[in-house]
Formats: C-alpha cells, sequence, structure tokens
C-alpha cells in the first residue's frame, strides 16, 4: 500500500494526522485494490463492512439484486470516501470507469484505531450522515422528479463534486457514459440524450464529445433541477473530504 496514497486518506478524516503505530496497524489491515476500466470487485463474500477510499480514478458502486436486473447506487470519483453496503439482501460490486486505485479497510478496524480522536469520529459521522442526505435525496429524484429534473441534478451534483468553475462556467470531464448516467437515474439512453439537448437548446449547458460538459448558468441548472438555495448542500458535504485530501497532495 502506497505510504503517499495512505497519507492521503488518513489526512481526509483526520487533519491532525496519526500516530505512526496506528498507520502501521491501519496499513497492515487494508488493502490497496487496482481496479481497471470496466472490472469488478465483489465485497459481498467478505464478512466485514468496508470504507473504500478511491485513490485515483473513478469507479461505480452496482447493486446486483440477480436475473441482470442492477441498478447504479453511486459514482465514486477521485478523493472520495465510501461506506459499502453490507450486502445482505442485496450482492455489491465495485465496478471501473477508468483504471482506477482504491484502499479498503475493515470499517471495525478503522473505528477502534481512531476511537480516541474525537475528531476522526465525527468525520466519519458526518459522511455517515451525508450519505444518508444524499440517499434519502435520490429516493425522491427517482420516485418523484421528472426527467428533466433528474439530468439537471445530476449534472448540478456533478458541478459541485468534480467541476472546475472559471468565469463563472463550471467544467466537468464526466468519467461515466451517458448509459451509466441513466442506469443510475431510473432512466433510459434515449430519454438522457433528450435532456442533454434540451438543456443545450436553453443554454444551460453546452457539451463536447461525449464527456466534456460546460455548465453556462450553474444557477439556471439549480433551478432547473427544483433545488432550493440550501438542497444541495448534501452534494457538498460529499465533497469535502475529497477537497481536503486533494489539497494535501
Amino acid at each position: 500500500m502506497s505510504d503517499n496514497d495512505l497519507h492521503r486518506f488518513f489526512t481526509a478524516i483526520l487533519p491532525s494526522g496519526l500516530t505512526q503505530s496506528k498507520m502501521s496497524h491501519l496499513k497492515s489491515s487494508g488493502r490497496e485494490l487496482e481496479l481497471p476500466r470496466g472490472v469488478n470487485t465483489e465485497f459481498a463474500s467478505e464478512t466485514h463492512r468496508w470504507v473504500i477510499f478511491v485513490a485515483d480514478g473513478a469507479a461505480k458502486l452496482v447493486g446486483h439484486a440477480g436475473s441482470d436486473r442492477e441498478q447504479i447506487v453511486a459514482f465514486a470519483l477521485k478523493g472520495d470516501i465510501l461506506l459499502l453496503p453490507d450486502g445482505r439482501t442485496v450482492q455489491y460490486y465495485l465496478s471501473g470507469l477508468t483504471d482506477t486505485k482504491i484502499l479498503a479497510f475493515p470499517i471495525d478496524d478503522l473505528v477502534r484505531t481512531i476511537a480516541s480522536d474525537s475528531d476522526a469520529i465525527m468525520v466519519i459521522f458526518d459522511r455517515a450522515l451525508a450519505a444518508l442526505d444524499y440517499c434519502n435525496e435520490m429516493s425522491v429524484l427517482l420516485g418523484r422528479k421528472t426527467a428533466f429534473e433528474r439530468v439537471a441534478s445530476f449534472l448540478e451534483s456533478m458541478g459541485q463534486r468534480i467541476g472546475n468553475e472559471q468565469a463563472g462556467v463550471t467544467s466537468i470531464d464526466l468519467p461515466m457514459s451517458r448509459r451509466e448516467i441513466a442506469d443510475s437515474l431510473g432512466l433510459t439512453l434515449e430519454t438522457v440524450s433528450r435532456q442533454f439537448t434540451e438543456l443545450r437548446e436553453q443554454g444551460v449547458i453546452d457539451t463536447k464529445g461525449r464527456s466534456e460538459v460546460s455548465i453556462l448558468s450553474p444557477h439556471r441548472l439549480r433551478d432547473l433541477a427544483k433545488l432550493k438555495s440550501g438542497k444541495a448542500e448534501s452534494f457538498r458535504k460529499l465533497t469535502q473530504i475529497n477537497a481536503r485530501s486533494e489539497s494535501s497532495e
């Protein structure tokens, strides 16, 4: 396990740092996994729940309910920390959207190691609450929002997570395909393509190729996604650890 990747993970959850003995313990209990594009890593057969840190690249978390019934649950991007579901009723796996490197730690071992540091425990707790908020909002998005609002909400979240803002325009290089966006939103590929076209025609976004998206009017996009002024906060919470870990490089 790379000391640099390990340092980035620890900096993300513990800005004050860990003692050398605790770092060595977690290094020995954790795993470093290379996940090439399109390759799956399953955790369902394991006895532990896992905390996943995306050291490089991007992956998707997929729930598999059998008979080719699958659902993209989340996209995990560089610097993200993901609390993996236990898989007792649904089998989950991570699949590389790009060539990806992840660090995996048994959550019980991680919590015991950092239990004496209240700041670290609060980071894990806040992360869990932010993930719960995001899941609740996704339930509303999938159950009650229109296709147009779903796509606008997705682009809003990606702008918050991986967007590069300059002169009022937010640029995004999406690591996932349009089909994967459609799968994650419970839509067809054709429907997602139509919503992208509509957003372009309204002057809200511009696109280049299949992955580059420019959000020309972030406030308009938020309005179209039907997000209240503070409703995108869960998206921001989910990126705070990412931003902190990136700044440590």
